[in-house]
């Protein structure tokens, strides 16, 4: 008697399907495979607009502001509190230009990290195996960028707290001092700013931990053997003599 004909035992449990691409969706791909893709596609897609955007603020951030508010015009605050910001724009622009020979190269790497991201994931969701090597460098190189990356932004995030910091200080400074009222705002303000600075550093570090997961991930997963199978029976057969 064949297994095909063996009567069914409603207490035991179906077998699973046999063989190298058991699991699979409708599509061909594991889930986790189609979610590494997505991922990494999205990224680069972010990753994009992230460096026009650096690009556009490092060429013309300092024209557009001045622009748009000429240093000395009037803007209706006290003299004291248009002092305070103009040197707070200083400031900010100051460190800019500190690290300006690292934030530029930065930008034109990160443009070729997140196209090497989104060409990558996009052949890699078509069972490509040159996609999946691709995705495999994609994922190296993105992860030891994100690496440098963090130490660069980490630095400037501390600097820009500092400057913010004194800012807040400075325009806190300017409120009256006779009232209990004033000064407890005061002390609101100069407080809620530092909290406000402690979540967004630690907001960025987790994100950067979560890429640094994926790509880690990406690493170990794409050359697992059942999905290098995958992949590979996926590739065209060469063509024989004489077909």
């Amino acid at each position: 008697m064949t297994a095909d004909s063996q009567p069914l035992d409603p207490y035991r449990s179906p077998s699973l399907p046999e063989g190298p691409y058991a699991g699979l969706n409708s599509t061909g791909r594991p889930g986790w495979l189609t979610t590494l893709c997505v991922l990494c596609i999205v990224l680069g897609a972010l990753g994009l607009i992230n460096s026009l955007f650096g690009t556009l603020g490092i060429l013309g951030g300092k024209a557009f502001q001045t622009w748009i508010q000429p240093k000395g015009s009037t803007t209706g605050m006290p003299p004291e509190m248009q002092e305070a910001q103009e040197k707070f724009q200083e400031e900010m622009y100051a460190v800019q230009d500190k690290y300006f020979w690292l934030i530029v190269p930065s930008i034109g790497i990160r443009f070729v990290v997140a196209t090497l991201l989104l060409v990558a994931g996009i052949r890699a969701l078509s069972l490509n195996e040159r996609g999946r090597k691709l995705l495999l460098m994609a994922c190296a190189v993105a992860l030891a960028f994100e690496l440098l990356t963090a130490i660069l932004q980490s630095f400037l995030v501390m600097e820009n707290l500092t400057i913010t910091n004194s800012y807040i200080e400075r325009i806190t400074s300017t409120m009256p001092k006779d009232k209990a009222g004033a000064v407890r705002a005061a002390a609101i303000v100069q407080t809620v700013t530092r909290v406000i600075g402690v979540v967004v550093l630690v907001f960025a570090g987790v994100v950067v931990l979560l890429k640094l997961a994926l790509y880690i991930f990406g690493l170990i997963y794409l050359q697992k053997p059942r999905i290098q199978a995958l992949f590979q029976s996926r590739q065209p057969a060469p063509l024989t003599p004489g077909s």
